[in-house]
């Protein structure tokens, strides 16, 4: 019994890891502007935010503009990028609420010129009511430091965007990102490991 479980337990968090997306999100790349500035998103999948020029992210109060989030949040301090084309690290958050998030550039007045962008927004938290809260906002604040997400070196050279792909995990000291590729064959091998875990479980029960 404990065996079945431990199986069943182990292949969903492995189902649930392999269906996660990761989802690209240009920052200042079309000028003062998330693209794209809404986007939706599920429990367990990742942001992913490329930067250009000087900008940054900070997760947002609907109810105050500009504003960092009263609760959790998130924020990738600011990226300084020389050239145009983006920076060589990247901020990753995983997402682990449905609830709607307002997001901003912390940099000068940016969030009051329009840099703002929601995530899953509804009719009541939605990009038109962050962007009229933020146009009325008289100060732009930022959080002390960073937090909430992960900085690490992108393995491609891809600008960012709406573009969405598996997840696959990232190492947090280093940044260096896993070599195995693909959901399909990241399962494969966790379900190795997983067997191999299983087994050993059997026989302590035996």
């Amino acid at each position: 019994m404990h065996f079945t479980d431990l199986t069943i337990t182990a292949l969903s968090l492995l189902a649930a890891q392999a269906s996660a997306r990761t989802i690209r999100i240009a920052v200042g790349r079309d000028g003062l502007a998330f693209s794209p500035s809404s986007v939706t998103a599920e429990e367990g999948d990742v942001l992913e935010y490329h930067f250009y020029k000087q900008h940054s992210v900070a997760m947002g109060d609907f109810s105050s503009g500009c504003t960092p989030a009263l609760q959790g949040g998130f924020f990738s301090g600011v990226m300084k990028t020389s050239g145009n084309g983006p920076n060589k690290n990247v901020f990753r958050v995983t997402v682990n609420s449905t609830e709607p998030m307002a997001m901003y550039c912390t940099v000068a007045s940016h969030c009051q010129k329009g840099m703002v962008g929601v995530v899953n927004p509804t009719s009541t938290d939605s990009l038109d009511r962050y962007k009229t809260a933020a146009r009325a906002a008289q100060a732009n604040e930022a959080p002390d430091g960073m937090f909430g997400g992960e900085m690490v070196e992108g393995n491609d050279n891809t600008d960012g965007g709406s573009r969405t792909s598996p997840y696959r995990p990232t190492g947090i000291a280093s940044g260096d990102r896993a070599t195995i590729t693909g959901a399909a064959s990241q399962m494969q091998a966790s379900l190795g490991v997983v067997g191999a875990v299983a087994v050993g479980f059997a026989a302590l029960l035996i």
